[in-house]
């Protein structure tokens, strides 16, 4: 099968449509040999955090000398973003090859779009022999299609918010719960989450199943020390005032990194190898684009976040303030999904919003431009707003104007990821 066949099998199963449950992928792998059994696995869930978190776990393994698999969710700019081995990208070839044999062994219940991706990784995972895949949940984790691994050497969750409420649940204990479904019987479970509600469910959770339990204290020692704007690192201050550089922007990476840190002790409690000078050279040279990004172009300067959730958004709203460009005029271009708390995250913004595009990110559930604008609209009456559903457009025209401006793109990956295509 051709990668555009392959893709073309994607896009008839539409990423939007969602079917919960392991069942479907439980039978589907048997029928294959159950190949996410044969390497180590670290599995990652949660609102916030978990794609940095699996980007520095990957990254300081690799370091380690380990032949690391790495399944992400979602993608920037390709599909075959979400697999890949040493940082390799799964190869045309061998997406097409393996999403034939995955169809081949389907069933009579037809896999979901996600399920046909964790199938496609797990089986290049077994085929290049991995020593260990990081796994990230694509939604929740108690019915995510990656909770079929038996027995991770770790499970971990950053961080619990308000997200996907129509799957989740609506509180935090319920979404609390439905995250800490990958914890298993005996594993290490740890997270970086502080507020009272959604820990006590981890807590309990990870006990009742026996599971170690760490969380990270609220008033830990890791703290941003210096940032370096230009080239888009900071150095953060660790216990007994250690500077470890990290290649990622943004407030919440100190906590991130310290959550990896933890990890590691664990893993090498398991004789995985990772010595104190691998998990500093992997925390120097991760790079997880669209995570406070910074993309220059000539004299222009660009901002690029996928802030998709309340959360994620205070978060790029701290990070901003706290940077080079906050006195300085900005150009917002906003899209958003209809199904995201995206009235609320335009008020967050608001204050900042003096020039805006209003757009559409290139999915399904994009919230209108039109609405958009007229929430923009109210939040920041004040504010010069430009209604352009297409988004190639809106980026065109926000780049294309002279002037010293910054362009802050954000409120959605899909957005976020075709500003990468254009312009990074």
């Amino acid at each position: 099968m051709t990668l555009s066949r392959a893709l073309a099998v994607l896009d008839e199963r539409q990423e939007t449509k969602i079917r919960l449950g392991l069942a479907r992928i439980r039978r589907h792998l048997a029928r294959l040999g159950d190949p996410q059994e044969r390497y180590e696995t670290v599995h990652v869930a949660g609102t916030n955090g978990k794609g940095s978190v699996c980007a520095m776990l990957d990254s300081v393994l690799r370091e380690s000398g380990l032949k690391v698999g790495l399944y992400l969710s979602p993608h920037l700019e390709d599909v075959r973003e979400r697999i890949r081995v040493n940082g390799e990208w799964i190869p045309p070839k061998d997406f097409g090859r393996l999403m034939q044999k995955t169809l081949r062994h389907e069933g009579r219940d037809p896999l979901t779009y996600f399920e046909l991706l964790t199938s496609i990784a797990f089986q290049y995972f077994a085929e290049r022999k991995v020593d260990v895949a990081v796994l990230e949940t694509g939604l929740g984790g108690r019915f995510d299609a990656t909770n079929v691994v038996r027995r991770p050497l770790a499970t971990i969750i950053p961080s619990i918010d308000y997200d996907h409420m129509n799957f989740l649940g609506k509180t935090l204990s319920r979404i609390a719960r439905e995250k800490a479904g990958i914890f298993k019987k005996g594993c290490p479970a740890l997270t970086a989450e502080t507020k009272a509600e959604p820990l006590k469910v981890l807590r309990r959770t990870a006990e009742r199943l026996r599971a170690p339990f760490v969380a990270l204290p609220d008033d830990g020692p890791w703290r941003p020390w210096k940032i370096d704007w230009k080239n888009g690192r900071q150095i953060i201050r660790g216990p007994g005032g250690r500077r470890l550089r990290v290649g990622i922007l943004g407030v919440a990476q100190a906590r991130n990194a310290a959550l990896v840190g933890a990890a590691a002790g664990w893993l090498r409690a398991q004789n995985v190898p990772i010595s104190e000078e691998a998990f500093e050279r992997g925390l120097a040279k991760v790079r997880w684009p669209a995570r406070f990004e910074i993309v220059r172009r000539g004299s222009r300067v660009a901002i690029l976040d996928g802030a998709h959730n309340l959360q994620a958004m205070r978060h790029f709203k701290s990070t901003l303030e706290s940077s080079p460009w906050n006195k300085r005029p900005k150009r917002f271009v906003l899209g958003f999904l209809r199904d995201k708390e995206h009235r609320k995250m335009i008020q967050l913004i608001a204050p900042m919003l003096k020039e805006a595009i209003a757009t559409e990110p290139p999915s399904p559930r994009a919230l209108s431009a039109g609405e958009l604008a007229a929430e923009i609209k109210a939040a920041a009456p004040a504010a010069k707003i430009t209604v352009l559903s297409d988004p190639n457009e809106a980026l065109r025209v926000a780049f294309a104007a002279r002037s010293p401006r910054a362009i802050c793109v954000c409120g959605s990956f899909y957005l976020a990821g075709l500003a990468r295509r254009q312009f990074a």
